[in-house]
């Protein structure tokens, strides 16, 4: 991989860690600076789960537009029940309070064990980290784990 992808991806590491007052003194992905990850380049259709990392971060080809690429990540998340694939495509707009969250430039796919996420997510609906996020957003970032964490923030959302 090119360093300047990987530099690049490293400083959204960075920015993900940061404590932002706009989400409540909390960090967009608080868990970002303190996990085991690698950075991989390697074709869409070629990712797989590798045991080892927290998170595993694929660079993909830059050519897929975001349907196919959240159709493909869609297809892994049903294939490997034990893990959740997350995808981050270069030209998506998205924000927790105005605080962009994507990367930005690239197409990503993000790989971790399922039940290390949901466990991270309940954790995490135990504290105010989630009240920033409007109900759109909880629902396409939670998917499954919605009702695991809606327990803990339902009262506020209502």
């Amino acid at each position: 991989m090119k360093e300047e992808k990987s530099k690049y991806i490293l400083e959204w590491i960075r920015k993900l860690s940061e404590i932002r007052p706009e989400l409540g003194n909390f960090a967009i992905c608080p868990y970002a600076s303190t996990a085991n990850f690698i950075i991989l380049e390697e074709k869409l259709r070629k990712i797989r789960p590798r045991v080892g990392w927290d998170v595993v971060i694929y660079v993909v080809e830059d050519d897929h537009d975001e349907d196919f690429l959240y159709s493909m990540v869609d297809d892994y998340n049903r294939t490997y029940k034990k893990y959740k694939f997350i995808a981050d495509h270069r030209k998506s707009n998205t924000k927790i309070n105005g605080v962009p969250t994507s990367n930005g430039k690239y197409n990503l796919v993000l790989c971790q064990s399922r039940k290390e996420l949901t466990e991270a997510r309940t954790k995490l609906a135990k504290t105010d980290y989630y009240k920033c996020w409007d109900k759109k957003y909880l629902e396409d970032v939670l998917e499954d784990d919605l009702p695991v964490v809606n327990i803990h923030i339902q009262p506020e959302l209502d």
